[in-house]
């Protein structure tokens, strides 16, 4: 295997909606887009899945045989948890029955990941950053990336993975701000705090594109199909769209609140910014009714930008419209 080669990462981000596949070779602060492709899930089969991978790994003209992919919903939880300082050896061995105080779930059926963080606190105690997913979620999307033709490398949360992209493409962001990411997907929306370069807060809030387009269908009495070719180009509607999306919006706002409420009780201060990414950010309107019901400007941001793109400009231009969504497939393929 040339030397090259073995530099080169995959992303694989296997939404409900669509697949969004990432390549990328170099390494740390000169990476460069390999290929990149996206495909919506005609089929939602397991089987119509992993064809749907296949035909956009060969389409992108993917070339690695590893990828790393990512989990989120309800069946994964992150917790941030302070322990008291102790070796990491330690720590590996107390996690197990730390983790049982603050996961819902049977441990026993869970896959759990730990990782310290800031060990700056002056009172002898350590913040630890926990993740419990059920093991049925990860193997079945591990089973689905390999029956596609993939090994997998790592399986990460899909918050996370936004905050890899986040940070790789703004690097000198303000450590004294909070920034809060909400990547807007089909069935999910990713929402992740951030400061100071690490995470506060990762979760995961049960509203994304398929309500937006379920509230048009209801008001304007058309199918699924319609109502999203009606979201993407409202023409002379888009004043009823937009009191669509604001209802969806408002549900969707009132959990960020929440989570915004909850930081600024923990730390003391507000949310600085609001980055937003994923196929609900292309909207139209979007952006300015996110504003009218948070109160702050949402920033839309390109989550490959960091990446030079110079060899692969004609598979750029097909995913122009939709870069937004590699958000969790170009963090992915930072790992």
């Amino acid at each position: 295997m040339s030397h090259d080669r073995q530099k080169t990462k995959v992303g694989l981000d296997i939404g409900s909606y669509a697949v969004k596949i990432v390549e990328v070779s170099g390494a740390d602060g000169k990476m460069s887009l390999a290929a990149a492709g996206l495909k919506n899930v005609q089929d939602a089969s397991r089987e119509g899945v992993i064809g749907c991978i296949k035909a956009l790994a060969a389409q992108a003209g993917i070339t690695a045989k590893e990828a790393n992919i990512s989990v989120s919903g309800p069946s994964v939880i992150v917790r941030f948890i302070v322990m008291p300082k102790m070796t990491d050896e330690d720590l590996n061995n107390a996690i197990k029955f730390e983790a049982e105080k603050h996961i819902t779930f049977n441990i026993n059926e869970c896959v759990i990941g730990h990782h310290a963080i800031r060990r700056d606190r002056k009172d002898n105690k350590q913040d630890v950053m926990l993740v419990a997913a059920k093991k049925d979620l990860v193997i079945d999307k591990v089973k689905i990336a390999e029956a596609a033709g993939f090994s997998v490398g790592v399986v990460d949360v899909d918050g996370f993975a936004v905050t890899n992209s986040f940070m790789a493409n703004f690097p000198d962001s303000s450590p004294e701000k909070t920034i809060a990411l909400l990547d807007v997907g089909a069935q999910l929306t990713n929402l992740s705090l951030i400061c100071g370069g690490s995470a506060l807060l990762v979760r995961d809030i049960g509203v994304g594109v398929r309500d937006f387009d379920a509230s048009i269908s209801k008001r304007f009495g058309i199918d699924a199909r319609a109502a999203e070719e009606l979201r993407m180009a409202p023409g002379d509607k888009e004043q009823e769209m937009i009191s669509c999306l604001k209802a969806v919006c408002n549900n969707l706002c009132d959990d960020v609140k929440l989570s915004f409420g909850y930081h600024e009780n923990q730390c003391g201060k507000g949310i600085d910014e609001v980055y937003v990414s994923g196929g609900g950010a292309s909207f139209k309107s979007f952006e300015g009714v996110l504003q009218e019901t948070l109160g702050l400007k949402p920033v839309l941001w390109d989550p490959l930008r960091f990446l030079d793109t110079s060899s692969v400009r004609a598979a750029l231009k097909e995913i122009e419209g939709v870069k937004g969504s590699f958000a969790v497939a170009s963090g992915l393929a930072l790992r």
